[in-house]
């Protein structure tokens, strides 16, 4: 009879055990979503700001050189030439002298 009430209580204590450790992998489970969509932003975030880097980094290359470019188009001078003369890809010669279009269009 007491080997029964033994059992029976072990029994009651493992099934107790076992509904606590159950709400605690769920919360768990909550917990390394919301840490894996922190993650993601993480992730995101880094890729923005390299990519802002970069970007800044071009425009800044572009207005070393805007006024140097802006002479030789006023000069007359193809985007070929300005482009070999600089040593700049001529995508870049067309980004400065899109900047400056727009520049202008602003203050006039």
């Amino acid at each position: 009879m007491i080997y029964l009430e033994i059992l029976m209580g072990a029994f009651v204590l493992v099934l107790v055990l076992l509904i606590v450790l159950f709400f605690k992998n769920r919360a768990l489970k909550t917990e390394i979503k919301k840490l894996r969509e922190i993650l993601v932003l993480k992730d995101t975030t880094i890729a923005n700001f390299e990519a802002s880097r970069v970007a800044v980094k071009e425009v800044i290359e572009n207005i070393s050189s805007h006024d140097e470019v802006m002479a030789l188009v006023d000069a007359g001078e193809s985007r070929a030439e300005i482009s070999k003369k600089l040593h700049i890809p001529e995508n870049k010669i067309e980004l400065i002298i899109k900047f400056d279009k727009i520049k202008k269009e602003k203050k006039g």
